[in-house]
């Protein structure tokens, strides 16, 4: 998975008026689904539901990623269960949802 600086990739979302947090929501899903070995929604589902529909998106999106990264620590041997906190951000913040997933990734590898 690719390991990017947090602050990077929020001020370029920022920048970019979020068409950069598309682009990376769409490769994050995918680096998370091939990593946990497991696909509960598509990362073109989430790209076309963060664009059009952006809360739930995210949203659905958080949920798949902390699902992802839930998967990837059970086989590191620790639990992680940060769901509901990804969900939360993800329809109120998804700016800081990024940061999260983003820093959660940098600390798996």
């Amino acid at each position: 998975m690719t390991q990017r600086s947090v602050v990077t990739v929020v001020i370029l979302t920022i920048i970019t008026c979020g068409i950069y947090g598309y682009y990376w929501v769409y490769v994050t899903a995918n680096e998370l689904q091939q990593k946990a070995g497991q696909s509960n929604v598509p990362p073109v589902l989430s790209l076309l539901l963060a664009i059009f529909f952006p809360s739930a998106g995210y949203a659905l999106f958080g949920f798949d990623s902390a699902k992802c990264i839930d998967s990837i620590h059970a086989n590191q041997g620790f639990k992680t269960d940060n769901q509901v906190l990804y969900i939360i951000l993800g329809i109120l913040i998804p700016v800081v949802l990024i940061g999260i997933v983003q820093n959660e990734i940098n600390n798996i590898q």
